[in-house]
């Protein structure tokens, strides 16, 4: 009998189940059963978080998992499931944590500004059309044009039309409303109906490399109805984008996956999003959506070998209008998605948001504008300049989000977000007040800059191996901010020398780029007005702690500034205001583009932006 070459794998809790290749890495059995767990080193087996219990034949430890589990976890069946393969039929236990649920990722509802205008992008009409009789056998979408009343002299639109999706949902929908409907205009083309009174909607979305934001909005009230947030599907593929588009440049079948995982968590996020207002996805008009560079083209299907090196160059930087239901999302029949321009390189169209949304393009004194993630984007505004905005990507990594921390998690329940130096000692706080599991970005900001106020690091991030909380084995050197039997694991939350050494690393790439555009443009840090601080992230942490350990430039006379989600912002702003694409299709000429990796300075400005300089007490 032929062995057999498929085997089971039953995922717990949830009881998916799917067929694998007898051999085939558990990993690729979640992809397909849709679990989803953060693999922050892309499967390379270094990161652990991946962490499953597993019943049945697998493939035996490797050195990999040797390094990261110890035995006694291993004989409980604790497996890493990029490194684990599949031998016979398996249970596969996900481990209970909330990172992944999307209660983590909730989001608050954003202000709204500038979306009401004299040139709206959609507009609705109220109308009654003649039903069809055999005196009249017009077809169904002629005869709702030509009862839509046509657009004024001088409006530019042209005659009306509707492509045949439109067509579809209009024979529909004009007999189950007994030809009583909304229709949805976009310029000259209707691109869906609803009932009489049916509000137009949008959805405008923030696709971030780890969470995706998107905000349901009244199209005519320009209000904010609901919001929702949940982890980007991608990081199965690791945290950092690089990582991602490494696996797609060098694996199809993952590039399509990056493609798929992506366009089902919008059109996810979209049914979410309709029904809790009582609506049907085929209410929504129109999509604005902002993201990096190498995040849209992935979404898009675009190339993307030739961002994988120098000189990082996009497949295309224009403004793109493209019909939603090309990349699978199911809006109004004739709805479109619209993507704002990219600056160059991977300083996306979620940059050119950020610059709408904290207003940095308008007229004004000098500013700087830093949105932190694993790809920081520095903004520079340089008053009287041939080029007013100067925008730098800096490399900052995916430490700040708890990836490649050694008791690192994102910033959710159980995680240590507050730290303050008390007598010598380290003290400690969670989101929500309860027992720790892991210490999130704000928290390693204020460990950090303590450890450095307190003399528990020296100038060169060093810990001191004298102090008693601090121990020294073979693994790590690492100073025990909790013990294990106070935390929600079981096991010490740390932070390793190694840690530090990454937030040297990052904090070390964010100031010498903000440096490196203040030198550029003649300025120094005193000519600052306001340093303006966005992205999630950007709005959580203590300012007087990141301005001490240099995370942030200190500026003698700038206003500090957390403004949130300003890309999410900006994309509400164009989401539904033409006006507000003309302002966002300008930003790239304003703009000059620096790619850091071939800038002498900042590599020198780098070097010298490791240390920690003499902190405030």
């Amino acid at each position: 009998m032929a062995e057999k070459s498929m085997v089971n794998v039953e995922f717990n809790p949830g009881g998916q189940s799917v067929a694998l290749q007898k051999g085939g890495l558990i990993t690729e059995a979640m992809l397909t059963a849709g679990v989803l767990l953060p693999l922050d080193c892309g499967g390379k087996g270094t990161c652990g978080r991946c962490l499953v219990q597993v019943e049945g034949a697998v493939s035996p430890p490797n050195d990999a998992e040797e390094r990261l589990l110890d035995q006694s976890r291993l004989e409980q069946g604790f497996r890493l499931a990029c490194q684990t393969r599949a031998l016979g039929d398996l249970r596969v236990v996900i481990p209970d944590t909330a990172e992944t649920a999307d209660s983590s990722w909730r989001i608050d509802l954003g202000d709204l500004s500038a979306t009401q205008t004299n040139s709206p992008v959609i507009t609705s009409v109220d109308c009654r059309v003649q039903a069809p009789t055999l005196e009249d056998p017009r077809a169904d979408l002629r005869r709702v044009l030509e009862a839509v009343t046509p657009p004024a002299a001088g409006e530019g639109e042209g005659e009306l039309w509707g492509d045949p999706a439109t067509a579809t949902q209009i024979t529909r929908m004009a007999r189950e409303k007994d030809w009583n409907l909304r229709v949805y205009k976009r310029g000259s083309e209707v691109v869906g109906v609803a009932g009489p009174g049916d509000a137009a909607l949008g959805v405008a979305v923030d696709l971030g490399s780890t969470k995706i934001a998107a905000y349901l909005i009244d199209l005519e009230k320009g209000e904010v109805l609901n919001s929702r947030g949940r982890l980007n599907p991608q990081v199965a593929f690791g945290a950092d984008v690089v990582t991602r588009l490494q696996r797609a440049i060098h694996n199809p079948d993952d590039r399509r996956q990056l493609t798929s995982l992506v366009r089902r968590a919008l059109g996810d996020l979209v049914v979410e999003l309709s029904s809790s207002v009582g609506v049907e996805p085929s209410c929504i008009t129109e999509m604005s959506l902002v993201g990096n560079t190498a995040m849209t083209h992935l979404l898009l299907g675009l190339p993307v070998e030739q961002l994988g090196a120098p000189p990082f160059v996009a497949s295309l930087d224009q403004a793109i209008d493209l019909k939603a239901r090309e990349i699978g999302l199911n809006l109004a029949p004739g709805a479109y998605l619209y993507l704002p321009p990219l600056v160059g390189g991977f300083v996306g169209a979620d940059n050119v948001a950020m610059i709408m949304g904290a207003d940095l393009d308008l007229p004004g004194p000098c500013r700087l504008g830093l949105d932190i993630g694993t790809n920081t984007e520095v903004v520079l505004t340089a008053p009287g300049s041939e080029h007013p905005l100067l925008i730098a990507s800096a490399p900052s990594g995916p430490t700040f989000e708890g990836a490649h921390l050694s008791s690192g998690m994102r910033a959710m329940a159980g995680a240590v977000s507050r730290v303050q130096l008390d007598k010598g000692r380290l003290v400690w706080s969670t989101i929500d007040g309860g027992k720790p599991a892991g210490i999130c970005g704000s928290g390693i900001i204020d460990a950090v800059a303590e450890m450095a106020r307190g003399g528990i690091i020296n100038a060169q991030g060093h810990l001191d191996q004298s102090l008693p909380q601090v121990k020294v084995d073979e693994r790590s050197i690492r100073y025990i901010l909790v013990p294990g039997e106070q935390s929600a694991t079981g096991k010490d939350i740390v932070v390793t020398q190694a840690d530090i050494s990454q937030v040297q690393l990052a904090k070390g790439a964010i100031n010498a780029a903000a440096f490196t555009l203040l030198h550029l443009a003649g300025l120094e840090p005193f000519d600052i007005s306001e340093i303006v601080l966005a992205g999630s992230f950007g709005s959580n942490f203590d300012v007087e702690n990141a301005r001490s350990i240099g995370l942030i430039p200190d500026a003698p006379a700038a206003i500090y500034r957390q403004v949130g989600n300003a890309a999410g912002k900006g994309a509400q702003q164009m989401l539904n205001n033409q006006e507000a694409r003309i302002r966002a299709e300008a930003i790239p000429s304003m703009a000059r583009y620096l790619e850091l990796a071939s800038e002498p300075l900042f590599n020198k400005l780098f070097a010298r932006s490791l240390a920690f300089s003499k902190n405030r007490s």
